[in-house]
């Protein structure tokens, strides 16, 4: 009798401590790694955006659908020409109490700038006048477009009209840090004993590989409308291991969901399994500089049988890419350029693609010797196999090579490789966030290089009409594909198990969710 009275008293306290865990208005979620860093101007990661996202916020910021609302600044004007914001900067606080001013602002949008921090997403602000000759050392910093005409206005100039810099300004690279406590730590501003912020929420603890605590800002703007106290955030880098957590309850919200179990998924958790349309792109570049005869990188496209990966391999609602920049997309006709194949048969491609080869000298007796290289990742591992056996029947031995994300990106940067893996998850809600890939920049790994694509993309800033620009942006996607320098794959979905008790997450295309929208029930 006593033994079971233990166990009944036993019971009724872990319920009473998981009722407590909700009720306590604490969200525990999923991330998928451990942050770099956590400022703002030196994060390049999801993971790390939706941390410091909780901690800092831009003249513009998203809503809880992803939509562009209101930040810092309260509201804006811009001139005639669409080269001139000026912002008035809201009444707000620096969870010292100290007040956030425009010059915070301005003194920020040099820092990213400055060429000895090299910031790696410092791109961004190429759109402000001065800001790429600055970051590239051709230019003072003093030059730049961004003045603060006094503590509550700031005023912004722009090289060419920018239909998307509203969108820009909630990314990131545009926000604001605290410029007397930057001055005061330098490098160690960001410790916990240190760091000062503007967001809903700050550093409470932060134990690396295990969690980041965050609890509320007393000084937030809009506290009085924030419901959690606080949020903790866990780097679980194998989602097997997340989903196990999550089963558990130690998780409200996960970073993402296993590979190849979405049936299993749905079935389980129904609603809670929450897929949704993603801004972004698995692709392979192809090296020009290493496979220049543009038979055999047609070819090599034509021969990937898209609809087998989505719908076999993968399975979890991802959509063949025909087409470099996603669908969906804002600023851009529903008409806009595919690959010519698009509308073939598999088979009627395959024999195309055996045609080119043969052209370019290649066959089964003389196969064409390709290395396709990956990062590490069981998912990529089953594309990358797939697509090798897609080639094999075109004449191509494909070699595997996998290493870590990091080795990987950087000898795709170097341009170490003939063809790899990639993929892009857009900046902002707009078609250059992917066609600006093509330009003179890190990120154009195929380095290929086009003056007319980069003449029209030029062209393109300068049009204030978006019917006009989008045509324009058009030309420039079609340079792209028919140069056949890169491989469109697939466009992703987001994948989350969001627990019912959670309020206020809502699908986005951009997959960023604030935890200042949420509550528990």
């Amino acid at each position: 009798m006593a033994t079971f009275l233990k166990i009944i008293f036993f019971t009724i306290i872990f319920v009473m401590f998981n009722n407590y865990a909700v009720a306590s208005g604490i969200i525990h979620r999923g991330n998928n790694a451990e942050p770099a860093s956590i400022d703002p101007h030196f994060i390049t990661g999801v993971w790390e955006n939706r941390i410091v996202g909780d901690m800092f916020m831009g003249l513009t910021t998203e809503s809880v659908d992803g939509k562009i609302i209101p930040g810092l600044a309260e509201s804006w004007s811009i001139s005639e020409d669409g080269k001139t914001y000026i912002f008035k900067i809201r009444n707000a606080k620096w969870s010292d109490g100290k007040k956030i001013t425009a010059h915070d602002f301005e003194f920020s949008f040099k820092r990213i700038l400055a060429p000895k921090n090299a910031s790696k997403y410092a791109f961004i602000l190429y759109p402000i006048k001065n800001a790429e000759e600055i970051n590239r050392a051709q230019k003072d910093v003093n030059s730049l477009g961004v003045k603060a005409l006094n503590n509550s206005t700031l005023k912004i100039t722009l090289k060419n009209i920018t239909p998307f810099f509203l969108e820009q300004l909630a990314h990131y690279t545009s926000w604001a840090v605290p410029k007397h406590i930057v001055e005061k730590y330098g490098k160690n501003w960001t410790k916990k004993e240190n760091i000062v912020v503007s967001g809903a929420f700050i550093v409470e603890d932060w134990k690396p590989q295990t969690n980041f605590k965050l609890k509320k800002n007393p000084y937030f703007w809009d506290s009085k409308n924030v419901k959690l106290d606080g949020v903790v955030y866990y780097p679980i880098e194998n989602s097997n291991s997340e989903l196990k957590r999550y089963r558990a309850g130690e998780l409200h919200t996960t970073g993402t969901v296993p590979s190849g179990q979405f049936k299993y998924l749905k079935k389980t958790f129904g609603k809670s399994f929450r897929i949704a349309p993603y801004l972004a792109i698995y692709y392979y570049p192809v090296n020009y500089n290493k496979i220049k005869d543009i038979r055999v990188r047609k070819a090599l496209s034509m021969a990937v049988n898209r609809d087998v990966i989505t719908q076999k391999i993968l399975g979890e609602g991802q959509k063949p890419a025909y087409s470099f920049v996603p669908t969906g997309i804002n600023n851009y006709d529903a008409k806009t350029p595919q690959l010519p194949f698009a509308t073939m048969s598999y088979t009627d491609a395959v024999l195309e693609a055996k045609k080119l080869m043969q052209e370019a000298g290649y066959n089964k007796s003389n196969p064409l010797e390709i290395e396709l290289k990956y990062n590490t990742s069981d998912e990529q591992k089953k594309v990358a196999v797939a697509i090798s056996a897609m080639w094999k029947q075109i004449g191509v031995k494909t070699k595997l090579f996998n290493q870590e994300a990091k080795v990987h990106y950087s000898q795709l940067k170097n341009s170490e490789f003939q063809v790899a893996r990639a993929s892009w998850i857009g900046d902002y809600n707009d078609p250059t966030t992917f066609t600006n890939l093509f330009l003179d920049n890190s990120y154009n790994y195929s380095r290929w290089i086009d003056n007319t694509l980069i003449a029209n993309a030029e062209k393109a800033d300068r049009i204030i009409n978006l019917e006009e620009r989008a045509k324009l942006l058009a030309k420039v996607e079609k340079s792209i594909l028919d140069s056949y320098v890169t491989i469109p794959i697939y466009y992703y979905v987001s994948k989350h198990i969001v627990s019912d008790k959670v309020i206020g997450w809502k699908d986005n295309i951009l997959n960023i969710h604030r935890s200042r929208w949420m509550d528990l029930k």
